[in-house]
């Protein structure tokens, strides 16, 4: 067994699909792994799948011949332009696969038969990033996650096998380390004991980053995207919104529960449970969010605010540790009741890091940007 200190220099990267988009943006992606590896890191990388391919799958799944061979022309494309006959070959094999099994697809849902089809999209991914490292110079090792990570039999959204999953990555460890290859496996996916293909649901493939991370006891684990943090606001509706630099994991799953975008609730639990690795969310370039099992009592306070309609009845939710206390709570209500702002109802529990004010079907967008520039933007 591999004792802590000569785990030091790993981490756990995990590459979102966004960021991968063609084989250009595959290469950019090896280089900016090969730059974790210049500064001394050893990083286990987990894949998703390339940009649109899970949703394709999904029609595919339900018997779209026509997503189906835009799935196999967009990785076809890909392996072509990286230039290996041998991994072409490859992803060839794996799309006449996919393909045999998707013209078995009938009429009705078959859950198993979905996670089947939608693991190739994960699994051609991993094969075309570790060609990608090879390209730029740096040594690359597969994984399996059909074999590494063990999960229940929930098909679409399953539970990982804490246990069972550990023992495995125990014993491969070892070799990670003594060759220093960086090891490429993919998110999302998994397998039962008895070897049938699970998915972890939306957004799995942090949760089998943050699982790899706390069983194998990694101080860091980082969650790659396009924008450079978990942002205040959603900066589509509030051109205004900040990155948040800090947060706790209470508060990151707390948000995650109101629908916030780039975190999934499921990627916190083996960190609360076994390890608590600190979680950096962000770009290449700037990784600006840093999520923590706790938060120094200086960082206690409103992180993120949102909107989500629930029954007709529409709520803004202000997320962040310290905000259901009566001061915070009275100090929202001022702010609306000076406005003019009618409420339907308001929620908060003393255990609970958020508040919930409900509001009437069409103001919460301007209630929204009034609670973000009184909360965020404006200083007393």
């Amino acid at each position: 067994m591999v004792c802590v200190s000569e785990r030091e220099n790993l981490c756990a990267i995990k590459v979102g699909g966004s960021l991968l988009r063609d084989s250009r943006s595959y290469v950019e992606t090896a280089k900016n792994i090969g730059k974790f590896v210049e500064d001394g890191r050893l990083p286990i990388v987990v894949v998703s799948a390339a940009k649109g391919v899970t949703d394709a799958l999904l029609e595919v799944a339900k018997g779209s011949i026509e997503r189906l061979n835009k799935v196999s022309d967009l990785y076809t494309e890909i392996a072509r332009e990286l230039g290996s006959h041998k991994v072409y070959k490859r992803v060839l094999d794996e799309l006449e696969l996919l393909k045999k099994i998707a013209y078995s697809v009938s009429e009705g849902y078959d859950p198993a038969l979905q996670d089947l089809l939608l693991s190739f999209g994960e699994r051609i991914s991993k094969t075309l990033l570790v060609e990608a490292l090879e390209i730029v110079g740096i040594r690359a090792l597969e994984l399996n996650a059909r074999e590494l990570i063990i999960t229940n039999d929930i098909h679409g959204d399953a539970t990982i096998d804490y246990v069972a999953t550990a023992n495995h990555l125990e014993k491969i460890v070892n070799s990670i380390v003594s060759t220093a290859a960086v090891p490429v496996i993919e998110g999302f996916i998994g397998a039962t004991e008895d070897g049938r293909v699970t998915t972890l649901g939306r957004g799995g493939s942090d949760y089998t980053a943050t699982s790899i991370a706390a069983l194998l006891k990694l101080s860091d684990v980082y969650l790659v995207t396009e924008v450079d943090g978990i942002m205040t606001a959603d900066p589509t509706m509030i051109s205004t919104a900040r990155i948040v630099k800090v947060m706790s994991y209470v508060e990151a799953m707390e948000a995650a529960m109101h629908g916030a975008k780039r975190i999934n609730p499921k990627a916190f639990e083996p960190l609360e449970k076994f390890y608590s690795s600190t979680v950096h969310i962000g770009s290449w370039k700037l990784f600006g969010t840093r999520i923590l099992q706790k938060i120094p009592s200086e960082y206690r306070g409103p992180k993120v605010i949102m909107h989500k309609a629930l029954h007709e009845m529409p709520y803004i939710a202000i997320i962040g540790e310290g905000v259901s206390d009566i001061s915070f709570v009275k100090r929202v209500v001022d702010i609306l009741y000076e406005s003019g702002v009618e409420i339907m109802g308001l929620q908060a529990y003393y255990y609970r890091p958020s508040i919930i004010i409900h509001v009437k079907k069409g103001s919460e967008a301007s209630t929204l940007k009034l609670l973000h520039r009184k909360i965020f933007e404006e200083v007393d």
